[in-house]
């Protein structure tokens, strides 16, 4: 999809020179993935914040853990 958008110069230029990519569209892609990544990431450890167990834990640990509760 075609966009038009103002990124201000200096902005893009830093990006550039951070990244080491050679044009101004595969920084922007850069940007929007790592952006997206990051909100997937949230999401996720939002999910696993509130599951009642520890998805890590081996099957005879999280046996151990809920005879403790109970």
């Amino acid at each position: 999809m075609a966009t038009t958008v103002e990124i201000p110069d200096e902005l893009l230029a830093e990006a550039l020179r951070l990244t080491g990519l050679a044009t101004k569209k595969a920084v922007i892609n850069l940007a929007m993935n790592e952006l997206v990544q990051g909100y997937r990431q949230r999401e996720a450890l939002a999910r696993l914040a509130r599951m009642d167990h520890n998805p890590f834990l081996t099957e005879d640990e999280l046996a151990d853990e809920v005879a403790a509760a109970g």
